[in-house]
């Protein structure tokens, strides 16, 4: 009978300390990137308001039934920030899988958040701003990264014309490996502003399967006179798949629908665009564009892949030309049906 009594108290400590493993609470002063750098798959971390140091995680794997959840905890702002602008990252991801970072604020780095090689990667309702360059890079063909409900401003402080709101992808392959092949990005229901002197959000062609939704864009000044940068939202001609032959025949597959973008002005020559692709396979639907000192929808034939693309019922007003297409861009005004892509649904706060 003792004996059993005995199992029976054990088992429950087992059970308690297995429940008590699958929270940890970090609280200001302690280790931040220690702690998430030793948990588990199955772990969520809750951490406490406050200004912690710069997070890098390598490597760490985890699955869709034990992910890894970081998550704000309390009220007040927590804070990860880097040493400065002109180096590293707030949060740099590298080849890790199945985690979730929610509620935090990533600053004073040159990237906010850099996810590279990386899939099944959550980034919801944080915030981003004064990052030297991009607020939130996604590249090395990261797959499946949802960047969904971030408020992501003030960009660019030490290079302006790098300060993407949202980058996926690569524009150079000096020190990246030939194909940036990022795919199943979803960029869903963000606040983006002030980003230095480029886009809100841009797409680099050797990526497919993006879609673009629901954003809120406002007060984006593209372009200098050594960096193209030429609307708030610009999916990018074929150059280098071209110069590679890289997957001619495949459409992108680019969504953008139902965003908001006003205000795109002050920007380098006539690039004040409010929307801008290049016949890679690009969809063009139900936004709302208004106040771009140059065009609100722009066609732009250089480096056209040739692929159908849609503009169907944006709303355009207010623009030095609302709508211009080049006319040997292969455009169609009907409705192309629903985008079949949606966002991941393992994690239950989506």
């Amino acid at each position: 009978m003792i004996a059993k009594i005995l199992l029976i108290i054990m088992a429950f400590g087992i059970q308690v300390l297995s429940t008590q493993a699958e929270t940890i609470v970090v609280n200001p002063g302690q280790d931040l990137n220690s702690v998430i750098n030793s948990a588990k798959g199955g772990n969520t971390i809750l951490v406490k308001p406050g200004t912690y140091s710069q997070v890098k995680l390598v490597e760490k794997s985890f699955t869709e039934h034990k992910p890894l959840i970081v998550r704000a905890d309390g009220s007040g702002a927590v804070i990860i920030a880097g040493n400065n602008f002109e180096k590293g990252s707030a949060l740099e991801l590298n080849k890790c899988s199945f985690i979730v970072f929610e509620g935090i604020t990533f600053t004073n780095a040159t990237w906010g958040i850099y996810v590279k090689s990386s899939s099944n990667i959550i980034l919801l309702n944080n915030e981003i701003y004064d990052t030297g360059q991009e607020g939130c890079h996604i590249g090395r063909s990261s797959k499946y990264v949802d960047v969904i409900g971030n408020k992501i401003h003030n960009t660019g402080k030490f290079n302006p014309k790098w300060g993407e709101g949202v980058y996926v992808g690569s524009g150079s392959y000096r020190s990246v490996n030939f194909p940036d092949n990022c795919e199943y990005i979803w960029i869903e229901g963000n606040h983006i502003y002030e980003t230095g002197n480029a886009e809100a959000v841009n797409v680099k062609s050797e990526c497919f399967h993006v879609t673009v939704r629901n954003n809120k864009i406002h007060d984006i000044r593209p372009g200098t006179s050594e960096q193209f940068n030429q609307a708030a939202i610009t999916v990018e001609g074929g150059e280098n798949s071209l110069k590679n032959n890289y997957r001619l025949n495949e459409k992108r597959d680019v969504w953008i629908e139902n965003n908001t973008i006003e205000n795109v002005l002050g920007g380098y020559s006539d690039w004040n665009n409010g929307i801008m692709f290049f016949g890679t396979g690009v969809y063009i639907l139900n936004n709302i564009i208004k106040n771009c000192n140059n065009r609100g929808i722009y066609g732009n034939n250089w480096k056209n892949l040739g692929h159908q693309n849609y503009v169907y019922k944006n709303t355009v007003s207010d623009c030095g030309q609302n709508v211009v297409i080049h006319p040997e861009l292969k455009v169609t005004e009907s409705n192309p049906g629903r985008n079949p892509h949606s966002p991941q649904k393992w994690y239950s706060n989506l």
